[in-house]
């Protein structure tokens, strides 16, 4: 089996930790059908959803289909052991591989870090509900425990293959 594993990156200023909280976390992605050019945009899939498949015992965490398609397409999230970090970048400017998605129909080609994250300052501050997609600049913030200034930029994505 071949999973798709979502690797951020980005730099950080004074930030120990950026969070995508699992399992309530809604990930957007643009979803490309497997045998033809359909694509959809930002749609939301999140690990806590369980929706049943079709004629199937299957469960997955996100299921779609396409017009043309006769089947759904799924996506699973799969934490890799010793691999996926579940959700959680420690390090800045490296690559980081988050989450792990089975993809059966589909293919996941683009990655939006939408509001929900949860970012923590190097002396600690913690701040909810950010959106690291609202300004293409990146996210700044001050944090009063350590007096300095917080910042996430030059937010990067990649999916690369990976077999279980």
């Amino acid at each position: 089996m071949v999973l798709l594993v979502l690797y951020v990156k980005a730099t950080l200023e004074n930030v120990a930790t950026i969070e995508f909280p699992s399992p309530d976390y809604h990930y957007c992605f643009d979803a490309k059908d497997s045998l033809s050019d359909d694509v959809r945009e930002g749609v939301f899939a999140c690990e806590s959803d369980v929706i049943d498949l079709d004629n199937s015992r299957g469960q997955a965490n996100f299921v779609i289909k396409f017009p043309d398609s006769k089947k759904q397409a799924s996506v699973v999230f799969e934490h890799v052991k010793g691999l996926t970090t579940k959700g959680v970048i420690r390090a800045s400017e490296e690559w980081t591989p988050v989450m792990g998605f089975e993809c059966r129909g589909l293919e996941l080609e683009k990655f939006v870090p939408t509001k929900g994250v949860t970012i923590t300052s190097a002396s600690g501050t913690v701040w909810k509900d950010v959106d690291l997609s609202e300004d293409p600049d990146g996210w700044y913030e001050y944090c009063e425990k350590g007096g300095d200034s917080v910042g996430v930029t030059d937010f990067a994505f990649e999916f690369r293959k990976h077999k279980a």
